[in-house]
């Protein structure tokens, strides 16, 4: 009997690993690293319930590393199989566990050799990557596959570049996994596609129990402006993969209709996310139209890719916008400005994601006096302003609206999600829906059939 296990973001937000088995085969529907407080991470070196050289393939739905992260290991452990995924995801992911790789070697060389350091585990290097990106086969959104005698097929999600949820017919039941769901209307990708029907979905919940604002555009206007007000640098700490991306798109369109704005310089200090952004010359099909796919219609941008390049941020005079990773300031080069600016009256740090709990973002915006970086306490005087509305997750009723697309009423069960935001949407769904609704536990088998 065909059977489904929920391995990893089942009771977590990150962590993506669900096994299907059937017909004697072992396939994973994403492998990602388990990410946030160190109880989480700590889940990184727990077993899997199937030796790594008995998977048979592993299917991604997209790039973020808490959907891919784990695949080095996987690999490193034994596993051979094929890695699908669209061609763009491949470009993402090699950009993504590239750099994870580096960190794990830099913190190597700074001495640390225990399990979980800085939020990543150090048990890959860039041999494993070169080997799981030798593993990868590309499939193209809408495109019929096979995954181990299973009929497949990926379908467009709208949550980063590349993004796709998953249809698989398993004994002639269609299931759906959703990886992340993308939002609807937005100003670099296509919508996600409908559902159709279903026997069984599995589905992310992380916003299941909130509504993002409804006008991001004007909440960071303003944010800018005030800023500008206060005459000192603007640093905001954003992902690399789509974030920075959409960043720089909704600067761009304020420059056109506030010359405040207009006048500002834009410095993207990131070489992640720089490597993304030519991700969208190099697959105009996979967003929306784009006259310029590389500055995304932001004017006065320069990009800064070298260490030399990013020192030369620590001359700016007067109101500048840096744009840096990473987006909870958990590391990268946003922390050599934070560490800088902090102690600053005229500057301002303006978040536009989600803080983690445990993140120095989740600190600052939560009003933390003081902050510790790079073994120094700084007096926080800087503006701490949080800007909504741009993440690419879609929100409860996003969700609604995606799920309200099916033809029928499947299985479906919530992962990716604190408990709580699952719970509440779970029961949300079935009664505006009337789905048998289940919130995933890590190690719960569903019978297939």
């Amino acid at each position: 009997m065909a059977e489904l296990t929920f391995v990893g973001a089942a009771g977590t937000v990150t962590g993506s690993k669900h096994l299907l088995t059937y017909g004697g085969k072992h396939v994973f529907i994403d492998c990602g690293l388990y990410q946030g407080p160190p109880a989480v991470e700590a889940l990184n070196a727990e077993h899997l319930p199937v030796r790594p050289f008995d998977v048979d393939a592993v299917v991604v739905t997209h790039g973020h590393l808490d959907h891919v992260g784990y695949l080095p290991k996987l690999v490193r452990d034994g596993f051979h199989g094929p890695i699908y995924c669209t061609p763009a995801t491949a470009d993402v992911m090699e950009i993504v566990l590239e750099d994870a790789a580096g960190i794990q070697e830099h913190l190597r060389l700074r001495g640390y050799h225990h399990e979980r350091a800085h939020g990543l585990p150090l048990f890959f290097d860039h041999h494993d990557v070169a080997k799981t990106l030798g593993l990868v086969k590309p499939v193209l959104l809408g495109a019929d596959f096979s995954v181990c005698g299973a009929p497949a097929r990926y379908h467009e999600a709208g949550h980063i570049i590349g993004a796709a949820f998953l249809e698989l017919s398993i004994d002639g039941k269609r299931l759906i996994f959703s990886g992340d769901v993308g939002r609807y209307d937005r100003m670099l990708l296509a919508d996600p596609d409908p559902l159709g029907a279903a026997d069984l979905v599995v589905c992310e919940a992380t916003y299941g129990d909130r509504v993002h604002i409804a006008d991001p555009f004007g909440a960071l206007e303003a944010a800018l402006t005030a800023a500008i007000g206060r005459g000192g640098p603007i640093v905001i700490p954003a992902f690399a993969v789509e974030r920075a991306q959409e960043l720089l798109f909704a600067i761009g369109l304020l420059q056109q209709r506030n010359a405040a704005i207009a006048h500002l310089s834009v410095h993207l200090d990131s070489p992640m996310a720089i490597a993304v952004d030519r991700l969208f010359a190099r697959h105009p099909r996979a967003h929306k139209p784009l006259a310029d796919p590389t500055a995304f219609g932001c004017r006065n941008l320069t990009f800064h890719v070298t260490s030399d390049d990013s020192k030369q941020l620590n001359r700016l005079d007067g109101p500048a916008v840096i744009v840096a990773s990473s987006g909870m300031a958990t590391g990268g080069r946003v922390l050599f400005h934070l560490h800088r600016l902090l102690h600053d009256p005229s500057a301002t740090i303006a978040f536009v994601g989600y803080q983690g709990v445990g993140t120095l973002g989740r600190a600052l915006v939560d009003g933390a006096t003081r902050a510790r970086i790079f073994g120094d306490t700084l007096t926080i005087k800087a503006a701490i302003v949080q800007v909504g509305g741009f993440s690419a997750h879609a929100d409860q009723n996003e969700l609604l609206r995606w799920l309200g697309t099916l033809e029928n009423k499947p299985r479906t069960y919530f992962v990716h999600a604190d408990p709580p935001a699952a719970a509440t949407f779970a029961a949300l769904v079935h009664e505006r829906l009337g789905l048998e609704t289940s919130v995933a536990r890590r190690g719960d088998v569903v019978a297939i059939g």
